[in-house]
């Protein structure tokens, strides 16, 4: 009995027309409580953003929340009636049901469990379930109360951090990421290779690792931190501490307000196409037969030592043209013609300094740079020791071959100061010697 019933009734003093009174009102009141209650608990029901249900000990639905709209397309009268497993493929149920049946059979809370469920256009809805189950007096499971979240896009936004993170583990490129400080926070399998450490081993790499070049640190980091990004041609310093060129590229990852977060890098090795462009500009200046500078190489030489007069300075062309070449290309064939070129070319780099220039010129014909020569009579006693030195026959792959040489020579700056003009004046002697007799040399006048 109400506690102020009580009071009236030991004071004597109840007036039982006004109690019947006063009990009315306190019931009413009691009752616009309860409705309060009530509405504030549906409203947070109907627009909480999960979908609310509960079971009964058969597993079919006797409430759903009208937020099962949004997520499956289901109003709440379509559901009552049917089991979780109507909303599912037949082998998402066959998944599922053991897992309700241990829980049911328990007593046990579900706690966040995943299960795929059929949106009523058709597509897949991923859910999160979690419910309590409804006991009665006697602590008999008589249903279950809980809540579906979906979780479709987190888990789609999972699987593509997945599917990425995939593609960075198998990737043959060096990537990592780093705070703004350059400390290593994450090595791919490939950088971890390529440095020597292992998965565990990355936190003695974090402060100031090796592959952390001057350039990262002067300016791809704060380039990158700057503009968002920063892409450049580095070295790697592997384990054994060999260099490896790489075309690496820094991104700057922010947050919300702008910061920067951390970085990552990628860095590709570029040690192939480094070798092929050294091979390139070595084809480029140089003659793959011989391995002497070719034509461009003389070219350049010789603009250099123009771009650079000076008074003292005094240049020889001599301009070289094997004897008779033709007739021992035809006749013994071309291997022996390449042949006796590349010791044509040894032979020549054998007789002058080696601050000299030796080149091929083009077939059988061969340029040499003789630079800070004194005068004309030191030209000539360097073009007569080449001479001298091809008197000794090629002795090679059963042949014996005597190949002499003639050599026309110019001086810089005395016949000219153009480059074309040199070797023109140096081809020029060359022929009138080969006119005389050959084996010889001479300056044109």
């Amino acid at each position: 009995m109400h506690p102020l019933i009580l009071h009236f009734c030991y004071n004597n003093s109840v007036n039982w027309d006004n109690l019947g009174w006063w009990i009315m009102e306190e019931y009413i009141k009691n009752q616009a409580d309860l409705q309060t209650d009530e509405e504030r608990f549906r409203v947070l029901v109907e627009h909480v953003s999960d979908w609310i249900w509960e079971v009964d000990e058969n597993g079919i639905y006797t409430y759903a929340s009208p937020r099962i709209k949004d997520i499956l397309g289901y109003s709440p009268s379509e559901v009552i009636g049917k089991t979780p497993f109507d909303l599912m493929e037949p082998m998402e149920g066959k998944r599922i049901a053991p897992v309700f049946e241990y829980h049911l059979s328990n007593k046990l809370p579900i706690k966040s469990l995943e299960n795929i469920n059929l949106h009523r256009d058709g597509h897949e809805v991923i859910l999160e379930t979690s419910g309590s189950p409804i006991l009665n007096a006697d602590g008999k499971c008589i249903g279950y109360r809980g809540i579906d979240r979906d979780i479709t896009l987190r888990k789609q936004i999972e699987r593509r951090q997945q599917q990425l993170l995939d593609i960075i583990e198998a990737s043959p490129d060096f990537i990592a990421t780093l705070d703004t400080n350059g400390n290593s926070l994450y090595y791919n399998p490939t950088a971890r290779k390529m440095l020597g450490i292992s998965e565990e081993d990355i936190s003695s790499e974090k402060v100031n690792p090796k592959w952390v070049t001057d350039i990262i640190k002067t300016e791809g980091i704060p380039v990158a931190i700057e503009k968002g990004h920063w892409k450049g041609e580095t070295t790697i310093l592997k384990e054994d501490g060999k260099e490896i060129p790489v075309s690496q590229m820094i991104v700057a990852h922010k947050s919300e307000n702008g910061a920067v977060e951390f970085l990552s890098t990628i860095a590709h090795d570029i040690t192939e196409r480094k070798e092929l462009e050294k091979v390139v500009q070595y084809q480029a200046h140089y003659d793959t037969l011989t391995n002497l500078p070719n034509r461009r190489s003389l070219h350049k030489k010789l603009s250099q030592i123009m771009d650079n007069p000076t008074e003292q300075k005094r240049v020889a062309v001599l301009f070289m043209d094997l004897d008779n070449f033709k007739e021992i290309n035809d006749n013994l064939g071309h291997e022996i013609g390449d042949q006796l070129l590349k010791m044509t070319a040894v032979q020549l780099k054998n007789c002058v300094e080696e601050a000299d220039f030796v080149c091929r010129y083009g077939g059988d014909e061969f340029i040499l740079i003789l630079e800070n020569i004194q005068n004309e009579a030191e030209v000539k006693e360097k073009a007569g020791r080449i001479s001298e030195a091809f008197h000794e026959p090629f002795q090679f792959d059963g042949h014996s071959l005597k190949v002499t040489g003639s050599i026309g020579i110019s001086i810089y700056p005395d016949d000219g100061m153009d480059l074309a003009v040199l070797i023109k004046k140096a081809d020029n002697a060359m022929y009138r010697i080969k006119r005389k007799g050959k084996n010889n040399f001479s300056r044109d006048y």
